[in-house]
């Protein structure tokens, strides 16, 4: 059973380069808590490009990105967030990795393990209740003038269009990767239901 059937989409961004591990934690994501919109990307400045044209009620990125610590990259990811929760996925197990994620802004350090995937709708659950009220003033100072953080019909399309484009790079492989991967196909299904149901919901909102 999702744990949130009815009202406004949740907004997650997902930094993860390794496709299997971003489907597992959209699966969570899905499972517990739709309706949701969710952004993967595998880079930085993917992830620094979607913060500076959306708001989210949740961060999660992986320890490592591009062979670089999310260290490197966590005080311009806070600084472009704000008061959004991070998260940090990572297979590093470092006490001294930990403390410094934390001490730069992140909420939350957990482990990269079958038992975190397990439990993760429970630590998301606890940060989606303390943002709600924080993004719906962030939603609407950075939409402007806008009577309701209540996701409009052109909005969702938006994220629909973003939803695509990560379908289509799944779609046409890189240059190094010369065929897909059984996780790719299984990503590019999940994409292709959430468009659809997002464009759904965007009918439904249609007065």
């Amino acid at each position: 059973m999702n744990s949130r059937s009815l009202g406004r989409p949740r907004y997650v961004l997902i930094v993860e380069e390794n496709p299997h591990h971003a489907e597992l934690i959209t699966e969570v994501l899905d499972r517990h808590f739709s309706p949701i919109i969710i952004n993967a990307v595998d880079s930085i400045e993917d992830a620094l490009d979607f913060l500076g044209q959306s708001a989210y009620d949740i961060i999660i990125t992986a320890g490592m990105l591009s062979g670089s610590q999310i260290t490197i990259h966590l005080p311009k990811i806070v600084q472009i967030a704000a008061e959004t929760p991070i998260i940090v996925i990572s297979g590093m197990g470092d006490e001294k990795f930990a403390a410094e994620i934390i001490k730069q802004g992140a909420v939350e350090y957990l482990s990269k393990t079958r038992e975190t995937l397990e439990n993760l709708h429970i630590v998301l659950k606890k940060h989606f209740s303390t943002s709600g009220r924080r993004h719906h003033k962030k939603r609407r100072s950075y939409h402007g003038a806008k009577k309701s953080a209540s996701p409009t019909p052109s909005e969702i399309i938006k994220e629909v269009d973003r939803l695509t484009q990560q379908a289509l790079s799944i779609a046409r492989p890189k240059k190094r990767k010369r065929t897909r991967s059984v996780e790719d196909i299984e990503q590019l299904d999940k994409l292709l239901g959430q468009i659809k149901k997002l464009r759904e919901l965007a009918s439904k909102l249609v007065p």
